[in-house]
């Protein structure tokens, strides 16, 4: 089939990844095309070239946003990102493709949904964002393509303004993320980006209740937040590890006991769960979001949000738990083909219906 796929673009779709939707994207791409696919991916231009990319603005908006003004502007991103779907749409109507595959964070896809003759599909990898929500109220969901979301969670978040999505879990590449035969150590690990909505503070704070050691990686997208609640809480047993190369990464998961996830807002799915648990780690987090429904006591622990007590005791628990069972889990619940299938099932669909 011949797939447009919409990308977000606050950040460049290249590693080192900025996030789990950067990482999907690339993955999933990626996917498509290795199955026979003629994918174009919509992104910025300081994306990966060697995707099928076809670039709407030269630099991604955030990044760009630093660099010529020295912080993160709101409302110049949203302008710029805009105008960039504004044309980018207007220039599908032109084209032929067999399905849009709208992965942006953006209300102006579903504004030109009812007017492009291509068939749209919007995953909805956020909680219900006020623009893309004002946009669906001033439209109905209706003219606005069809929807899949990445939790039961998350569906229940939109559900007052979307009556009818499909639910595809996220998935990851269990032939990447692996145990790779890395030997484990009595260790937690803490990965993602470093900001007040991860809590990573919490984890060590659990970690260090737990008398476990813990390792912090990822990127910096709070420099205030870090200087105050992490770098202060850094000691021989708490080590920042910095932003680490996926490669990296997956060996330093795999040799950990326990991967602690905190987030302090509703996540709507969770990839860093996926990701431990297919290489084999099981996971202690809070019970947020898309956490209570992807992890069961089979591969993890929960605590109440926000419990550091409570998560400590969980990161215990995590330590009797089979690696075997976790690896499974991310296999049999979560692969990255699994996914796959049912995206290529709705495309298959929406082609039916569209030639009816």
């Amino acid at each position: 089939m011949k797939i447009g796929i919409i990308g977000h673009l606050k950040y460049p779709i290249a590693k080192p990844y900025a996030g789990g939707l950067e990482s999907f994207t690339d993955a999933y791409v990626r996917n498509l095309v290795k199955r026979g696919h003629d994918v174009t991916l919509f992104a910025s231009g300081d994306s990966d070239p060697s995707l099928p990319l076809t670039p709407i603005i030269d630099r991604a908006t955030i990044p760009d946003s630093r660099r010529r003004l020295g912080r993160i502007h709101n409302e110049w991103v949203e302008s710029v990102e805009d105008e960039a779907y504004e044309h980018l749409m207007t220039a599908l109507g032109q084209q032929s493709f067999d399905v849009i595959h709208n992965h942006s964070l953006s209300p102006i896809p579903l504004r030109f949904a009812g007017i492009v003759a291509t068939p749209m599909l919007t995953t909805l990898h956020a909680p219900p964002l006020e623009r893309m929500v004002a946009e669906l109220n001033a439209r109905s969901c209706f003219r606005c393509g069809q929807f899949v979301n990445i939790s039961n969670a998350n569906a229940d978040a939109w559900k007052s303004h979307i009556q009818n999505q499909s639910v595809i879990y996220n998935g990851v590449d269990t032939g990447f993320w692996n145990q790779a035969g890395v030997a484990r150590c009595k260790r937690a690990i803490w990965f993602g980006r470093i900001l007040p909505d991860k809590g990573t503070h919490l984890a060590i704070d659990a970690a260090r209740r737990a008398r476990l050691p813990i390792d912090i990686v990822g990127p910096v997208c709070d420099d205030d937040y870090f200087q105050r609640e992490v770098l202060p809480r850094l000691d021989r047993e708490t080590c920042y590890l910095g932003h680490q190369r996926h490669e990296d990464l997956c060996r330093l998961i795999a040799r950990s006991a326990v991967a602690i996830v905190t987030p302090c807002w509703d996540e709507p799915f969770g990839l860093v769960v996926a990701e431990s648990l297919a290489c084999g780690t099981p996971v202690a987090g809070f019970a947020r979001g898309a956490l209570p429904e992807i992890i069961d006591k089979s591969v993890g622990s929960l605590a109440a949000p926000g419990d550091v007590w409570q998560l400590a005791d969980a990161v215990r628990e995590c330590l009797t738990l089979s690696s075997q069972r976790c690896r499974l889990v991310a296999q049999q619940r979560f692969s990255f083909d699994r996914m796959v299938d049912h995206y290529e099932a709705m495309y298959e669909r929406t082609r039916a219906e569209v030639a009816a």
